[in-house]
């Protein structure tokens, strides 16, 4: 995770690339970032939430403080933690504000290099049926503040690629 701001845009480009997930930045400015998702996912909501809970499962271990996404857990409840724990260190990368299985997850945190910049960033997962029985359409949004001297614009691109190659990740993990 301690890359250079210029590292991110390139693996930003190469990951973006080659991801499935529908996305688009919908704003960007030196202080706000809105990024939006839609990805398909097999099984009927019940069966996507059980996919989409299980974070280690689908998230890459190349974006990982340990290197290994076995060391992810979510504690689907509010108040619980999106933790990565491994010998010798910890982080919280998000709480968990909102679950509603089979319908909502709402967390608060800032991932990577958003950390340790002071902003407010909310990430929501929702999950409604498809046209088709057997899959469920997830839609994901995630908005970050900060201040002016924030300069989220610069990392907009950076975080929609490493966000929606995730998210192609699940989407490529319940096929």
């Amino acid at each position: 995770m301690a890359r250079a701001k210029g590292d991110w845009l390139v693996v930003a480009a190469l990951l973006f690339s080659a991801s499935p997930a529908s996305a688009a930045v919908q704003a960007a400015s030196p202080s706000h970032i809105a990024l939006a998702y839609e990805v398909e996912l097999a099984g009927a909501p019940a069966e996507a939430w059980q996919n989409l809970t299980q974070i280690s499962s689908w998230w890459s271990s190349d974006h990982t403080y340990s290197g290994q996404a076995k060391n992810l857990r979510l504690d689907v409840q509010p108040g619980g933690c999106w933790c990565e724990t491994w010998a010798g260190g910890g982080v919280e990368h998000a709480r968990v504000v909102m679950a509603m299985p089979g319908k909502v997850l709402r967390i608060e945190g800032g991932f990577g290099p958003l950390q340790g910049m002071a902003v407010q960033a909310t990430m929501t997962f929702t999950l409604k049926p498809a046209t088709q029985a057997d899959k469920t359409k997830l839609q994901v949004t995630y908005l970050v503040n900060g201040s002016a001297e924030s300069k989220l614009d610069g990392l907009a691109a950076p975080i929609d690629g490493v966000l929606a190659t995730q998210l192609g990740r699940l989407a490529a993990l319940s096929r």
